[in-house]
Parts: structure tokens; sequence; C-alpha cells
């Protein structure tokens, strides 16, 4: 899957080669970790993905994934102050989770978005390293906590099959428990 990976990137005229190159070595360490986790949807989004610059009061963060028009928005006076790998590694969970337009379990409710920036948190941490100026302290507790109840397995499977219900379903049986 690597392969047609690779050249899907570099299929894509809208992506610069310094960024395809970061993408892929972010894409090989991801899928050296998380063998069982399918990448045809990566494949696909990588397709059309575009990077754009936003501006700095519509994006807060360094970087952000907009699964709705599959676009990596760019706050560049943040981004350029950042670990780019960590914050490269975080938008392409986005891509790797995305389906219609969101990522991960957040679900179309968009219940569990503090639950999911949590969790893509804690894994872009293993993956790549935490960093000193963390956004997401508050969801990466929140996430920990929760996951001591209900199982990293529910989550780790919600997360990778966009599947919110299943975590809301998790977390009140462990309520009765």
């Amino acid at each position: 899957m690597i392969e047609t990976i690779k050249e899907t990137l570099n299929s894509n005229n809208a992506i610069t080669e310094e960024v395809k190159e970061n993408l892929l070595e972010l894409i090989i360490l991801f899928n050296d970790q998380f063998k069982d986790v399918d990448l045809t949807n990566l494949n696909e989004r990588l397709k059309t993905l575009k990077i754009k610059r936003e501006s700095m009061f519509l994006v807060k963060l360094p970087c952000k994934y907009n699964p709705f028009t599959n676009e990596l928005l760019i706050n560049l006076g943040l981004f350029e102050e950042c670990d780019a790998k960590h914050w490269l590694m975080h938008c392409l969970l986005g891509i790797i989770t995305a389906k219609d337009n969101y990522y991960g379990f957040a679900g179309s409710e968009n219940t569990l978005v503090a639950l999911n920036e949590g969790y893509t948190e804690i894994i872009t941490n293993n993956l790549v390293g935490d960093v000193d100026n963390n956004f997401f302290t508050d969801e990466i507790i929140i996430t920990n906590l929760i996951s001591k109840a209900i199982g990293l397995d529910v989550l780790y499977n919600a997360y990778f099959k966009n599947d919110s219900k299943s975590v809301i379903r998790a977390m009140i049986e462990a309520e009765g428990k």
C-alpha cells in the first residue's frame, strides 16, 4: 500500500515535493506502528489534498485538517514556531481517519470532539514525540481517564472505524459498574 500512496502523492500537483517527502515519511512511520489500519481512505484523500495558508483568526492551531474540503490549513505564524513534524502527524491522522466532514470518532454529531483531539494527540505523541506547548493537555488527560474506564481497545477501534456510538455505549456501560 505504501507504494500506491507514494504514486498518489507524486501525482498530486497541489503539493510541493518537500511536503510530499515529509508526508510520506510520516505515513511510513504510522504504517510501521499501525499495520492493521487500512490506508485506502488516506490514499483517496491524498489524490485531491490541498495545502492552504489560512488566517490566524480562522485557524487557531499551527495547522488543522478540514475533512469537508480536504484541505490542510496552515497558520503560518504559529507553524513556523512549532514542531512541524508533530503538527503534520496530528493532521495526517485526521486525513487517515476522515469520513465525510469529520475524522476519528468525533462523529457527524460532533459529540466527542475533545476526546477525539485528545486521542489524536496521544497517538501523535507516541509516534513523533510530545511538544513543549501542547494545545491539548486537558483533552489528553480526559482521554486517559476515559480509556481507564472503557479500555484502550474501545478507543482504538472506534477511532479508526469512525464509530462514536461504540465509545458512548462503552461509557454508559462503564457508568453502571
